[in-house]
């Protein structure tokens, strides 16, 4: 009976290190690329709001990254509404700045101007493999 303690005592212990791990590890992949936007020249044309999107972009990861393309989605996150231009290299603790015109609906724009962040993500290449990581930003005049 006391074996049978210990061992539930063991799993138990076992799945929450499990979990702890996977937890840390979801945590730090938010925080992989951070960094700054803001819209310029938005032009409202009844639903659809043209404008630009200025970016400042940070890898705080642990890895150069290559190939990558940054990626809007709107509509929490299931519509693609666009690309950047592919960026070569962008090496760990660097900065990257881009300006890119996309068409958002004015739903999505008036999201952002009440306080809400664009649906960024980064995919890029590392170590071998292709990735997908959600690039965190804040609001900003830059």
């Amino acid at each position: 009976m006391r074996s049978m303690r210990f061992s539930r005592a063991c799993l138990a212990a076992l799945f929450a290190t499990l979990l702890l791990t996977t937890v840390t590890a979801l945590a730090k992949d938010g925080r992989d690329f951070a960094g700054f936007y803001n819209v310029s020249h938005a032009n409202i044309q009844g639903e659809q709001v043209h404008l630009t999107l200025n970016l400042r972009v940070q890898n705080n990861g642990d890895a150069d990254v290559s190939h990558a393309v940054i990626t809007l989605r709107q509509n929490t996150g299931f519509d693609v509404v666009g690309s950047s231009k592919p960026i070569a290299l962008l090496r760990v603790h660097d900065v990257v700045n881009i300006s890119q015109q996309f068409t958002v609906s004015r739903r999505e724009y008036e999201k952002w101007d009440k306080g809400s962040q664009p649906g960024l993500s980064i995919i890029y290449r590392a170590n071998g493999k292709t990735w997908e990581r959600p690039i965190q930003v804040s609001a900003k005049v830059f």
